[in-house]
């Protein structure tokens, strides 16, 4: 709990969505410098929500705002559903761009 508060509090943009009743059912979470590179971090929607347009709401706000960052990045799942959805939202995989990503394990 306490790393993930201190993630939401250090990250650059959050952006939650709720029902009319106030209740929390997406949120999405972008870290960077908000002007050479724009990372998100997390896109959550409950599982009884999903499939309403709520993560795309939240990622097309998200990218309008920062539309003149140079990079906007993610990693995500390997599957399908994780692979349908962004593309469908505008991203390209990096290796269809001849490129790779690395993320570093050793600290965990």
């Amino acid at each position: 709990p306490e790393m993930l508060k201190a993630a939401f509090e250090n990250s650059l943009h959050v952006l939650a969505a709720f029902t009319e009743e106030g209740i929390l059912v997406g949120v999405l979470r972008a870290v960077g410098d908000g002007a050479s590179i724009l990372f998100i971090q997390d896109i959550l929607v409950t599982p009884e929500y999903q499939h309403q347009g709520i993560g795309t709401k939240l990622l097309q706000q998200t990218l309008e705002k920062y539309k003149n960052v140079y990079q906007i990045q993610l990693t995500t799942d390997n599957s399908m559903k994780t692979i349908s959805f962004y593309e469908s939202n505008g991203f390209t995989s990096l290796t269809s761009l001849n490129c790779v990503s690395f993320m570093y394990t050793g600290n965990q």
